[in-house]
């Protein structure tokens, strides 16, 4: 643990250096960076402000530039250290920085005035710990906590779609109550826009779905051996009325995605999670879900669960293959969504509020 932070230092030692040599560059006031690991969370955000004829610089993996070149006034800087030059540069003159997550380079970077940075994040709520409440950081290790306080202290606003999220950054994060958005999330503005029926039965019939669709999606596990999926097989043996996909974590070395995240949500009659926030998102389109924790035990150990999980009711969670099955077959009706109240602040006009906020920044 001791060589991570100190690995981590000698890079954010490296960011500061660099930063020196863009210390004189002026922001550009049309010029609006975002760095993005999660297309589907600042896409939509991106797709607007390039209407909008703004100047944008998207930092992300090479895979990502498929999706932004049809975009006349983005730029394309690609992920990775090897760029971290370019990278700097594109900030030093950003008015407005957009992340996704939590990126290191953020506590070596001293921000210039009139910056600010936006904090999406890649979830609509938390169930595990995450920030300063995971288990993994040592919080009698003053240099690694300092690290991590630095790359949040970075952060200006973070943008909720309800109340338990506010809570869940306060105590992670260390954020205050002033850098909480009330905005609601711009990645689920488009559910309320649809007419779910009628895009189910769409979306079923292009991906060749004719029967119920049960999705698992499981949060990310350190140990790799753990980022197991149900066996499709003899799930659908016992449940043949229903259709089975894996869609594992996109973090997990090359795990193979049938289709974005959101359009499988739409398409599911039942969501099989476990830590994840996925159950949250889906709850905003009525979406059952159950909670196949085999693992419980470990992760808390490892990661920790936090309230918000401790308080959903034992009836939705298994730690069998066996128990889920026959959870499903006898008692479906029974299972419910269980998160609408996460979204108070999700609307059809999230996204609309967020770029007239981003608007206004740029113009200040």
């Amino acid at each position: 643990m001791m060589t991570r932070v100190v690995i981590k230092n000698i890079y954010m030692t490296l960011i500061t250096i660099v930063n020196q040599i863009f210390r004189f560059k002026r922001l550009k006031s049309n010029h609006i960076a975002i760095l993005m690991t999660f297309p589907e969370d600042v896409m939509p955000i991106i797709e607007q402000l390039n209407q909008k004829g703004y100047e944008l610089t998207v930092i992300a993996k090479e895979k990502e530039w498929a999706k932004l070149k049809q975009f006349k006034n983005v730029s394309f800087v690609p992920a990775g250290n090897n760029h971290i030059v370019r990278h700097i540069k594109t900030i030093s003159t950003a008015k407005v920085i957009v992340i996704d997550t939590y990126y290191l380079m953020l506590g070596g970077y001293h921000k210039k005035k009139g910056q600010t940075i936006i904090q999406t994040w890649h979830a609509s709520g938390a169930l595990k710990n995450f920030g300063l409440t995971d288990h993994q950081v040592d919080l009698n290790n003053k240099k690694m906590v300092q690290q991590y306080k630095s790359v949040y202290k970075a952060t200006d606003y973070y943008l909720v779609g309800g109340e338990e999220m506010s809570k869940c950054f306060e105590s992670a994060f260390d954020a205050k109550r002033t850098q909480i958005l009330k905005l609601g999330l711009p990645r689920l503005t488009k559910y309320f826009k649809l007419d779910l029926k009628t895009e189910q039965k769409k979306l079923k019939k292009y991906y060749n779905i004719p029967n119920k669709l049960a999705l698992y999606v499981p949060t990310y596990r350190e140990n790799q051996m753990d980022n197991r999926q149900i066996d499709k097989v003899y799930f659908e043996k016992q449940l043949p009325n229903y259709t089975l996909i894996n869609q594992l974590h996109p973090s997990i070395p090359n795990s193979e995605h049938i289709a974005p995240t959101s359009e499988l949500i739409m398409m599911a009659d039942i969501i099989i999670s476990d830590y994840s926030s996925l159950p949250i998102e889906a709850s905003l389109l009525n979406k059952p879900t159950l909670f196949y924790v085999f693992d419980e035990e470990e992760y808390e150990e490892v990661r920790g669960l936090n309230q918000f999980y401790r308080d959903i009711p034992t009836f939705y969670k298994v730690k069998h293959i066996d128990e889920l099955v026959t959870k499903i077959k006898y008692n479906e009706k029974e299972i419910k969504p269980l998160f609408k109240h996460w979204h108070k602040y999700n609307s059809e006009k999230s996204l609309e509020n967020v770029l007239k906020f981003i608007e206004k920044l740029v113009k200040e």
